[in-house]
């Protein structure tokens, strides 16, 4: 299996979520873990699974993650299995927003096929992130290679 994560980071936190999450899906295949700084708006051919995530800034996604989303190709993406992640604060989401709800509508708006509920990782004013916050997306970054290379399938690695 071939994953490529790309993330934006403004803190760090959202960079130790996508460390945390690539983990697991190592064991699966091979893992590109890029800042969307250095993303490609053409998503290799042979990806089979790709993931965004960033921080909830104003409600949604960070600047660079906009400006990256807005370049992404949509062949690219069309029927690529995605999933989507944001790191925001412990409020009620309607108060909060959140980038992988936006994340997912644009994938969505491409013809990608997300294939899991967005998550969010809970990071403190500081901002750090909340205790078991790590743990938790290496489980999240499991349950992803399962929906894509269950456990027992050939991974081509």
């Amino acid at each position: 299996m071939q994953t490529l994560l790309i993330y934006a980071s403004r803190s760090g936190n959202t960079r130790i979520v996508a460390d945390a999450i690539a983990e697991p899906l190592q064991r699966r295949g091979t893992v590109e873990v890029v800042p969307v700084e250095s993303a490609p708006a053409l998503i290799p051919d042979g990806t089979d699974l790709l993931i965004l995530g960033g921080p909830t800034e104003g409600h949604g996604m960070s600047e660079p993650m906009k400006a990256y989303v807005d370049r992404l190709e949509p062949e690219s993406v069309r029927d690529l299995a995605c999933a989507v992640f944001d790191t925001r604060l412990d409020w009620p989401r309607w108060l909060s927003g959140s980038a992988a709800d936006r994340l997912s509508d644009a994938l969505r708006e491409r013809g990608a096929r997300v294939i899991a509920r967005e998550e969010s990782f809970i990071v403190t004013m500081e901002p750090a992130l909340e205790p078991g916050e790590e743990e938790r997306a290496r489980d999240w970054g499991d349950r992803l290679a399962s929906l894509v290379a269950p456990t027992g399938a050939a991974t081509g690695t």
